[in-house]
């Protein structure tokens, strides 16, 4: 029952849930001072996750080295070919903002100035959705890990339930052809009927949790 509980509050969160993963603009303090900055909220995840992930998709950029300093992450003379060969400086930091939600904050060091939207349009649309796609996949991939173990849950669940009905087919089948064992058949149908109803409950709340990650998944934009 307690586990019942649990299952119904998840869901509740879940549904609750609808955010637009969006990037802002603005000035950010890194430990080389305050500089332009892209920021963008990843959901349903946390700290650790992002951060590896996001030094996994630098690293595909090919930086000349990379340094982990006081929560900051710093990617030297990256190339991001779509952009040119001229190599970018690359600082970000991931911020732990609570209740599943993590910040990724990042400036461009072009050489000499900071990525900006009112002067350097190109690039910043280029690094912009290289953000937004990464942070809408990151959320996506740690819904659908969650969608994966609920289903799994649920599954667990129907599996449990469908024993208990073949349980009490059986009992009734044994209460025609034994009659002697009528009285101790009935006694473990009342249980099992009373486990079935358990079971029911748990299927319908795991039911919640699936259809809200399912919705959850698609209000991801």
């Amino acid at each position: 029952m307690k586990n019942l509980f649990l299952t119904a509050a998840i869901s509740f969160s879940i549904c609750s849930f609808a955010q637009e993963i969006k990037v802002h603009e603005g000035k950010e303090s890194f430990a080389s001072g305050s500089h332009n900055a892209l920021s963008i909220n990843i959901y349903e995840t946390d700290k650790a996750n992002v951060e590896k992930e996001w030094k996994r998709l630098l690293k595909d950029f090919h930086p000349e080295k990379t340094n982990d300093s006081k929560g900051e992450y710093f990617f030297d003379n990256t190339t991001f070919k779509s952009l040119g060969n001229n190599p970018i400086d690359v600082y970000s930091k991931v911020v732990d903002k609570g209740d599943k939600s993590v910040q990724l904050i990042v400036c461009f060091d072009l050489g000499g100035a900071f990525l900006n939207s009112s002067e350097h349009k190109d690039k910043y649309d280029y690094f912009k959705k290289l953000m937004h796609d990464f942070a809408t996949n990151t959320t996506k991939e740690a819904i659908n890990e969650a969608l994966k173990e609920a289903t799994k849950t649920f599954d667990h669940i129907v599996d449990k339930e469908h024993d208990l009905e073949k349980d009490n087919k059986n009992l009734d089948e044994d209460i025609v052809n034994y009659n002697e064992k009528i009285t101790k058949a009935k006694q473990h149908i009342e249980k099992n009927k009373q486990e079935i109803e358990v079971k029911k409950k748990e299927m319908e709340a795991q039911q919640k949790v699936v259809d809200g990650i399912k919705t959850k998944l698609h209000k991801v934009i």
